[in-house]
């Protein structure tokens, strides 16, 4: 004789489905309204514009000649190309991963793709030319390889800094 499960089981397991599901799929939406709510952000106009540009050329000099840039390293000097020059961003901020402090900058639509093109273009560069100098003010922040395309229009800078307040210094810098 087959055996049935009574009628109040059987319904308490199909609301328990039915709420689960529901969870679920309120917890989905709500990730999804919060990462567009945080990618509608509307850009704001950095106080100092952020160039980023190709490594050309790497020299090792104490001195700098001509239209070669200072490293942060004593004795090196950078023949810089052509890049981009962002001046809106969506968001600037300091961030501690991995036991290091970064500066994350969220780009603005056009800008976050025109700068997956350099990154994309850098990539597929040999040593040094798949580097990029962030500069400011006309001074360079940091140097960094690109291994591979940046496309989500975030980029995350590691300058060696070593505390909030060495980053929060260029967030200051950069934000009105």
């Amino acid at each position: 004789m087959k055996r049935t499960l009574p009628r109040p089981r059987r319904r308490t397991a199909l609301i328990a489905v039915i709420a689960a599901i529901l969870a679920v799929a309120t917890a989905v939406v709500a990730v999804v309204v919060l990462n567009r709510l945080a990618a509608d952000k509307s850009p704001f106009t950095l106080s100092t514009p952020l160039a980023f540009r190709p490594v050309l050329e790497v020299e090792y000099s104490d001195s700098c000649a001509g239209a070669e840039l200072p490293g942060k390293e004593r004795g090196t000097c950078y023949r810089l190309g052509e890049g981009m020059t962002v001046r809106q961003a969506r968001q600037v901020r300091g961030e501690e991963l991995d036991g290091e402090w970064v500066l994350l900058v969220s780009l603005a639509p056009a800008d976050g793709a025109a700068f997956a093109e350099l990154t994309g273009r850098l990539a597929a560069e040999s040593d040094p030319r798949d580097q990029m100098a962030l500069v400011v003010d006309g001074k360079i922040i940091v140097v960094a390889a690109v291994l591979d395309p940046i496309t989500g229009g975030e980029v995350q800078l590691a300058g060696g800094w070593r505390s909030r307040e060495d980053v929060a210094e260029h967030v200051e810098r950069l934000t009105p």
